[in-house]
C-alpha cells in the first residue's frame, strides 16, 4: 500500500488597517467543550448559513461537517464583513512592565449592539489571545476565561516597557470569524512608536533549538512571493540524539499551531496543520488523519509538520510555531523574507 500525504491548514488572514483593529480577553469560563450559554445573537436582517469555523469560505445551507477538516458546521453569517465591537480595559488602568495585570474584554454585536456571550469552540478553545511586543521578541498565546456576565479576562505580565499588539481570534455564534487587535503601551515607555519598530533579519540557517528539541525549517517555494501561498515545514528531532520526534501530542486540536506577523505589525496569518491521507490508489477521496471522534490522548505526531500561509505584501515576517510534547509547549520563532510579485 502506498500512501500520499497532503498538508492543509486552517487559515485566518487579515490585512489590518487601523479601522479594522480590536482585541480580546477572558474570565472564568466554562470548559472548552461546554455548551453555549444561551441563544446566538442574530440580527434578523442578516442571512444565516452553516459555515466551517476553521475554513470560513466553506458554507452550506444545512448542518453537517466540513469536508476539509471534519469540523461540525456552525450556524453563522459568513457573508457579513463587519468587525464586532470589542471593549478592552486593563486592571490596573496603567500597565507596568514586570507587574501582573488583568486584561478584560467584552464583545458586542455590530448590528444589534447586544453583548455577545456565545462563542464557537475552534481548535479546542472559544477564545485565542496573542500578545506580541513591538520588537517581536516577546510572543504569548493565551486562552482567556469567561465570567458569568459574558465578559472575558486574561492575566498577563508584560516583560518590558514598550508597545505591544494584543490580538483576539474568535468566532461568535451567529457571526463571522473575528481577528481583532488593540495596541497597548506600558507605563514608563519613552521611545518612538514609529522609530522603535522591529528591524528583523531573515534567518539563513534552517536549524533552531528550544530546550531538548531541534527544528529544521524548509520553505516551499524557497522564495515566498506576496499574494501567493507558501508552506513552512518544521522537521523535529531530539537535540542530543538527533532521533526524529514522533510523539507530538495534539495541541489545540492538531499537532501544531502557527502565528505569522509582518515586521510592521500590520498583517497576520493564523494557521494550523491538517494532514490528510489519500486512498490506496491515490485517486480516491481524502480522509482525515485525526478523526474528529478520536481519543486524542492516544494520538502522536511528527516528525514533519507543515503549515500553509499567504502573505499579502512584500517584506519581512516572523513566524512562531508551537508544538506540544510531554506536556510542554515548545515555541520556535522563524523569520523570513517575502518578495514582490511579478
Amino acid at each position: 500500500m502506498r500512501a500520499r500525504w497532503i498538508a492543509g491548514t486552517s487559515l485566518v488572514l487579515l490585512v489590518a488597517a487601523s479601522a479594522w483593529l480590536a482585541l480580546s480577553g477572558d474570565r472564568r469560563a466554562p470548559a472548552a467543550d461546554a455548551p453555549p450559554l444561551g441563544a446566538p445573537v442574530l440580527d434578523p436582517r442578516e442571512e444565516v448559513a452553516y459555515v466551517c469555523p476553521v475554513h470560513p469560505d466553506y458554507t452550506s445551507g444545512q448542518p453537517g461537517r466540513c469536508p476539509r477538516d471534519g469540523m461540525a458546521l456552525v450556524e453563522a453569517n459568513p457573508y457579513d464583513p463587519r468587525d464586532y465591537r470589542l471593549e478592552f480595559l486593563t486592571d490596573p488602568p496603567a500597565v507596568r512592565a514586570g507587574e501582573p495585570a488583568t486584561f478584560r474584554f467584552r464583545v458586542f454585536h455590530p448590528g444589534t449592539g447586544e453583548l455577545v456571550r456565545d462563542f464557537v469552540t475552534v481548535h479546542d478553545r472559544r477564545y485565542h489571545l496573542f500578545v506580541i511586543s513591538q520588537d517581536m521578541e516577546h510572543f504569548e498565546h493565551l486562552h482567556p476565561l469567561q465570567d458569568p456576565d459574558g465578559s472575558w479576562h486574561a492575566e498577563v505580565t508584560l516583560p518590558g516597557e514598550g508597545y505591544y499588539k494584543i490580538l483576539s481570534d474568535f468566532v461568535p455564534y451567529g457571526g463571522s470569524g473575528q481577528f481583532l487587535a488593540r495596541p497597548l503601551v506600558t507605563v514608563g515607555y519613552a521611545g518612538d512608536l514609529g522609530g522603535d519598530r522591529a528591524g528583523l533579519t531573515a534567518d539563513t540557517e534552517p536549524d533552531r533549538t528550544v530546550g531538548d528539541l531541534r527544528a529544521t525549517v524548509t520553505r516551499d517555494p524557497e522564495t515566498f512571493v506576496a499574494g501567493l501561498y507558501g508552506h513552512l515545514e518544521f522537521r523535529l528531532a531530539e537535540t542530543g540524539s538527533g532521533r526524529p520526534v514522533t510523539d507530538l501530542e495534539p495541541f489545540l486540536g492538531s499537532f501544531g499551531h502557527l502565528m505569522i506577523m509582518s515586521e510592521d505589525l500590520r498583517d497576520y496569518v493564523h494557521s494550523h496543520p491538517i494532514d490528510l491521507l489519500a486512498s490506496d490508489d491515490e485517486t480516491g477521496p481524502l480522509a482525515l488523519m485525526i478523526p474528529m471522534d478520536a481519543d486524542r490522548s492516544t494520538l502522536s505526531g511528527g516528525p514533519e509538520i507543515t503549515f500553509e500561509g499567504l502573505m499579502p505584501r512584500a517584506g519581512r515576517y516572523r513566524a512562531w510555531a508551537q508544538f506540544s510534547r510531554g506536556g510542554e509547549v515548545y515555541t520556535f520563532p522563524y523569520t523570513f523574507e517575502v518578495e514582490e510579485s511579478g
